[in-house]
């Protein structure tokens, strides 16, 4: 075998010459050496034969040298083997592993916990290869084949226009695999119009039209543009035919073309949007859609336009609200039978939680499951524990933020009119307690 043979070479001793002579062993150069002979020998004659010793290392060293490289070349192919013999070692090894033996049942459950946790739906960002899903079609054939195969794991989507004009074709590619993998699943789609660039809509409309009845859920980041208000309407009127959530972050709402398409979206739910505050008269623009509406996440101007939402939307189960407090008004008393979360912030340059009295007294809540107040102090306390006795309603868990004051005997007072109410207070208040 050819190793064997430069095993033994690599053992090999080079012979080294006599290159000593009478000559060299003079202390000093002497001019007459020139001429002097020995043994027939004269200094020419021993240059020439050490210039014929050193052709023949140098020939040597050419052969040898081509020897290492091949040897070089070798050792590469020695690596290369060994490589894929340890790969295919590995690969063996695996197809015995408990991972390979999961059921696809299995595997596409840790694939879903694997997926980005975003805990507000408008926090999505653009996909990665550095993320699940894409992630994982990269680690093995398998993973791709289940990756791929559960439309779960394609239904959320995050598109921005925020890319090079020559990238985009590139990119409308990519989100048109993306979306045929969720196979007819419904879609969750948020859109990004950033405020650096006058948007042209209809790039996105023109992939996303074959998906139209998939979005139930879609987050519009908008800036105030005139512009992209008025492109915002045909996405709502095009893409929205099954919509079912929409969140809108940072809007134009006396735009008349987008409140109008708003308020036709009959299959819409959930409405989430933190601008601007409602009044009753903007209340009054959206109609009909609050009809529909079951979820609202909306900042709220006057405690009259609390009750007029109300009022507008009988079917809401969870409301949502930073409630802006101008004036105090006299309301008339109205009682809502299917609310079942009330989340309410009093903005604190608007008055405190006091300022809710009136509320209390004019609502009830007979189905209220869960409510939660942020403010200043200080608390209505009986005010609101009228309101629990009016309404009577299986209360379960009371938030009181960090700012609302309460005694430690106040809470005791709701917990005697519902047993099973749990208290979630600040640690201040327990600790003044």
């Amino acid at each position: 075998m050819i190793v064997n043979r430069l095993i033994k070479l690599a053992h090999s001793q080079i012979i080294m010459p006599d290159l000593e002579t009478p000559y060299s062993q003079a202390s000093f150069p002497n001019a007459n050496y020139s001429g002097i002979q020995l043994k027939d020998r004269t200094i020419g004659t021993v240059i020439t034969e050490h210039k014929e010793q050193l052709n023949a290392v140098l020939h040597e060293i050419s052969d040898l040298e081509t020897v290492m490289d091949s040897i070089q070349n070798l050792h590469q192919q020695l690596v290369g083997k060994k490589e894929k013999v340890i790969k295919s070692i590995n690969l063996h090894k695996s197809l015995v592993s408990a991972l390979w033996r999961l059921p696809t049942e299995v595997l596409s459950h840790i694939f879903h916990r694997c997926l980005p946790e975003i805990r507000e739906f408008n926090q999505w960002k653009k996909p990665s290869v550095l993320e699940a899903p894409i992630l994982l079609t990269t680690v093995c054939r398998r993973w791709r084949e289940v990756a791929v195969a559960m439309p779960s794991l394609w239904c959320r989507l995050a598109v921005s226009e925020s890319i090079g004009e020559g990238q985009w074709e590139r990119q409308i590619f990519f989100y048109k695999i993306w979306l045929k993998r969720s196979r007819g699943y419904p879609l969750s789609l948020v859109l990004y119009a950033h405020n650096c660039v006058l948007y042209d809509w209809t790039k996105i409309l023109r992939f996303l039209h074959p998906h139209t009845n998939q979005i139930s859920s879609l987050c519009i980041h908008l800036y105030y543009r005139e512009r992209q208000m008025s492109q915002t309407q045909p996405i709502l009127n095009v893409l929205c035919p099954a919509l079912q959530k929409l969140t809108i972050v940072a809007w134009n709402a006396a735009d008349p073309d987008l409140v109008r398409s708003i308020s036709r979206l009959s299959t819409l739910r959930s409405l989430q949007t933190q601008e601007p505050p409602f009044n009753v008269e903007l209340l009054s623009l959206f109609n009909p859609v609050w009809a529909h509406l079951t979820n609202i996440t909306i900042n709220i101007d006057g405690l009259d336009s609390i009750l007029h939402l109300l009022r507008l939307a009988p079917n809401l189960c969870s409301v949502h609200t930073i409630v802006l407090i101008n004036e105090i008004t006299d309301l008339e008393p109205f009682t809502h039978t299917k609310l079942q979360s009330l989340r309410i912030t009093c903005d604190s340059d608007f008055g405190s939680t006091s300022r809710l009295s009136q509320l209390f007294d004019a609502l009830s809540l007979p189905n209220l499951r869960i409510f939660e107040i942020s403010g200043e102090p200080p608390w209505p306390h009986e005010k609101f524990k009228a309101f629990l006795t009016r309404s009577n309603c299986p209360l379960e868990t009371l938030i009181l933020g960090a700012e609302v004051e309460t005694e430690h005997k106040q809470r005791a007072e709701y917990v005697s009119l519902i047993p099973s109410l749990e208290i979630v207070a600040s640690e201040e208040d327990e600790e003044e307690d």
